[in-house]
């Protein structure tokens, strides 16, 4: 039991984060054009050891944001308790930036097994980046394959209670479910909370 105790307080985090705010631009890979509409996902996901060897799964914030016609998207910087004194690493935060019949983009930090704790300031390495989607609208075996990037990370949002916060990007997916049939079963890909979503896409 005490070898257990101190392998969850070695696993802890900071008791509280900051992060820095985000702004990027979304473009499309062939011309360069800004991409408008694209639905972002940023969220901090904090881990934690248990007891009894497992882990925990909680999000210190989760923010859903949109593209604009320039094709910008920005998402302000926060300083927040961490109640939970678990630790935030890679997903400081994690970003996803899907735009239907695009690649899926997005990006995190990546920190080495065993390196120290990189601190409680966080910042996204895609901070004033010009980030690159491509069109896959010929492509549609690809394309479900890197949505499958997104459908993971509304598990983690499942897991942790907080698919309320991502409600464009439910509906975006569960409107793809919905158009894509049946080749989309065939990849195996759930969309989470996706019931009330998929009742009010296009039937066109």
């Amino acid at each position: 039991m005490i070898a257990g105790a101190a392998l969850v307080l070695a696993a802890c985090g900071s008791p509280y984060y900051t992060s820095d705010p985000i702004e990027a631009w979304v473009v499309d890979a062939e011309n360069g054009k800004p991409i408008e509409g694209a639905i972002v996902v940023a969220h901090w996901q904090l881990r934690g050891a248990t007891l009894d060897s497992g882990t925990r799964q909680n999000q210190l914030e989760v923010i859903e944001t949109v593209t604009d016609r320039n094709g910008r998207f920005f998402i302000p910087g926060f300083t927040k308790i961490n109640f939970t004194l678990e630790q935030l690493r890679e997903e400081d935060p994690r970003v996803v930036i899907f735009k239907p019949g695009f690649s899926i983009a997005g990006g995190h930090n990546s920190y080495p097994i065993g390196a120290p704790s990189p601190g409680a300031h966080r910042s996204s390495p895609l901070r004033g980046k010009r980030i690159e989607v491509k069109s896959l609208s010929g492509d549609t075996d690809r394309y479900l394959r890197e949505l499958s990037l997104v459908s993971a990370t509304l598990r983690d949002l499942s897991v942790s209670g907080d698919l309320g916060k991502v409600p464009r990007v439910i509906h975006a997916l569960a409107c793809e479910r919905r158009r894509l049939k049946p080749l989309w079963d065939r990849h195996l890909l759930t969309v989470p909370g996706e019931t009330l979503a998929e009742l009010s896409c296009d039937h066109h």
